[in-house]
């Protein structure tokens, strides 16, 4: 049994929301001094790696802003002489490998294998990783399981708590869960056997077995059902699923108007003041996303605002993970991801000793932190402290489109499509037949769905001085990892 010190076990880290919700952040310290670094949390990668090439990150100005680890100050760092290519559908990274201390919070791992970057492009933070490996056989040891090894968490598990888009912070918790950030129980689903998955790749991929809407009149109901995976993305800005579920939401959506040329649809940022939500279902459990949440604000484009999903085209470069100077594969497969979009509403508990995400609705009603032990019942079955409502899964029926949404084209000044696939690991097993997605339940007669086409990473790239140019740059950290 561990000792009862909350503060040495689990401390709620501070996460920085970025960019108006396009990426979270956490500051940790390394080296001997310790020197603080600003990273992207990310549950879709499982590498830490610091050092992007500012110049060539495509926001050079404020890549800059954010303090650079000097490894030649730490009295600690150790080389191990390997490298490795992180390659991202928009923009990859060169790494090499050293060891040194790594502070998390109260946490302090000693020898932690990462990476330091010496060249990348198109990318303007450095990343922590906390998905599980994507290598049966990892090269060495990710930071989740060295706090384990090293006796500072029970289990590889910990609890984020993005908040809502308006909040400057959120909170990650390495071996415990905050009953005063969510309301209701826990729903406990099963991660997927990667060869159950569309990529065969192991992240945390669930079930979403519904999605459906709450208009601000108050109708609400199914958009979509059936058995979906999805695997839940910190590192995405945005909701990126199967083109027939994007069209149906578009189709119901209040005022959307589809941008042929990105691949956005573009909606009034006034929407975000309305009581409407976007709510998807796991089995017994609804998590709805307030409209306010599922919209993006596009950084530095005053008055744009775009639908927190994409469609899924299934085209994506990967990256390969370990290795002496191995080069990055690339293939291709649907992954639905559910990214910031969805996850400012969710509170979500990454269990990955026991296979398992526990989901409820977001709040924020005080603070009292539980631990996570081990075994099967490793995280406790605890009801949120929070009083709101929590929605039930009890939509019906189908909402329908009164018309077919508006179709634009952009001109030369308009919006591009830049969210990306970021770093991944070598896929593995059987591709899951694309015929595993959500049966719409859009009826609208005669609505035209705008069409989607299969596009590469590199299509639709930003051009040079566009009004809009920034959506790119800003997008990367629309890491899809």
């Amino acid at each position: 049994m561990r000792r009862s010190i909350f503060s040495k076990r689990q401390d709620a880290t501070t996460l920085e929301n970025q960019q108006s919700g396009t990426s979270y952040t956490i500051d940790i310290e390394i080296g001997t001094p310790p020197q603080p670094i600003t990273l992207i949390i990310d549950t879709g990668s499982s590498e830490l790696w610091v050092n992007p090439t500012c110049e060539t990150s495509g926001q050079p100005e404020y890549c800059e802003s954010f303090s650079q680890f000097d490894y030649t100050a730490s009295s600690t760092i150790n080389d191990t002489g390997y490298s490795n290519m992180l390659a991202y559908g928009k923009g990859n990274v060169t790494i090499e490998y050293v060891t040194d201390v790594v502070s998390i919070g109260s946490a302090s791992i000693t020898d932690q294998i990462f990476g330091v970057g010496f060249e990348s492009y198109d990318i303007p933070l450095g990343i922590l990783g906390l998905a599980p490996p994507t290598d049966s056989d990892p090269l060495y040891t990710y930071v989740l399981d060295n706090m384990v090894d090293q006796g500072l968490i029970d289990s590889r598990a910990f609890s984020l708590d993005l908040r809502d888009v308006d909040s400057p912070d959120g909170s990650v918790i390495f071996g415990g869960v905050d009953t005063g950030k969510f309301v209701g129980e826990l729903q406990k689903c099963p991660i997927l056997d990667p060869l159950d998955t569309p990529s065969g790749a192991d992240r945390y991929w669930i079930y979403l077995t519904g999605l459906g809407m709450t208009l601000p009149s108050g109708e609400s109901g199914l958009i979509a059902e059936g058995e979906l995976p999805v695997f839940l993305d910190s590192g995405g800005t945005m909701t990126r699923l199967p083109a027939e579920v994007f069209e149906a939401v578009g189709s119901v959506f209040p005022g959307a108007q589809y941008d042929s040329e990105s691949g956005y649809f573009l909606v009034d940022c006034d929407v975000g003041d309305s009581s409407g939500s976007v709510d998807f279902v796991f089995g017994d459990k609804v998590i709805s996303v307030a409209f306010d949440d599922f919209i993006w604000r596009v950084p530095s484009v005053e008055d744009t605002c775009v639908l927190g999903i994409l469609a899924d085209d299934g085209e994506f470069t990967r990256a390969t993970t370990g290795g002496k100077q191995r080069e990055a594969d690339t293939t291709f497969a649907e992954e639905p991801v559910l990214g910031d979009t969805f996850l400012r509403a969710a509170y979500v508990v990454y269990d990955q000793d026991n296979r398992n995400l526990h989901l409820a609705q977001a709040a924020n009603c005080g603070a009292s932190l539980v631990a996570i032990s081990t075994g099967l019942d490793a995280v406790p079955s605890v009801t949120g402290d929070c009083t709101a409502t929590a929605p039930e899964a009890v939509l019906t029926g189908s909402l329908t489109a009164t018309e077919a949404p508006s179709t634009i084209t952009s001109g030369p000044g308009g919006l591009t499509s830049a969210i990306a696939p970021g770093p991944g690991g070598t896929q593995t097993g059987d591709r899951v037949a694309s015929s595993l997605c959500l049966t719409c339940k859009n009826s609208a007669t005669g609505a035209a769905h705008p069409s989607t086409t299969t596009r590469t990473a590199n299509e639709g790239a930003m051009e040079t001085g566009s009004p809009l140019a920034a959506v790119g740059a800003m997008a990367m950290a629309a890491l899809l990892i």
